[in-house]
């Protein structure tokens, strides 16, 4: 009988990351700017700005394409912008944090609310590295 190991590689899931594309082609956060703006290279490992971790906010990315694209077509008027990419990650968290006010993360501060919740499929890790820019043809869109 032939034994194997089964490498880290193998063992590798992939995520999904809503990115927004600038003009000047550079990759940031979706949905957020300012104090909360996490910076993305392709290929380089990512985290969130340290003063979100220490109050317990990481990166959040999709465990599904389609939720990913999903997310991305409903961002009200700059669809156009957001990428969805294929990603690694590292330190997957088992739950979600409470959601947070968009506004206030822009101005480097926490408004919790209360009865809203993160869009299907969102994932809350440690660290983020993108991989590949998925083509709309690539991926299934939800409506």
């Amino acid at each position: 009988m032939e034994s194997f190991e089964i490498s880290e590689e193998d063992l590798q899931v992939l995520y999904y990351k809503v990115v927004t594309k600038a003009v000047d082609g550079s990759l940031g956060s979706a949905w957020v700017g300012d104090k909360a703006l996490v910076k993305y290279i392709p290929g380089t490992w990512v985290s969130a700005p340290p003063w979100l971790v220490r109050k317990g906010y990481h990166l959040f990315v999709f465990d599904d394409a389609s939720c990913a694209a999903t997310f991305a077509c409903i961002k009200p008027g700059v669809e156009k912008y957001d990428t969805v990419w294929s990603c690694e990650v590292q330190g997957v968290y088992s739950r979600l944090p409470q959601y947070l006010d968009n506004g206030s993360l822009w101005s480097g501060d926490i408004n919790r609310l209360g009865g809203c919740c993160f869009p299907p499929g969102t994932v809350m890790v440690q660290k983020v590295k993108l991989l590949e820019e998925l083509k709309k043809s690539e991926i299934f869109w939800v409506e």
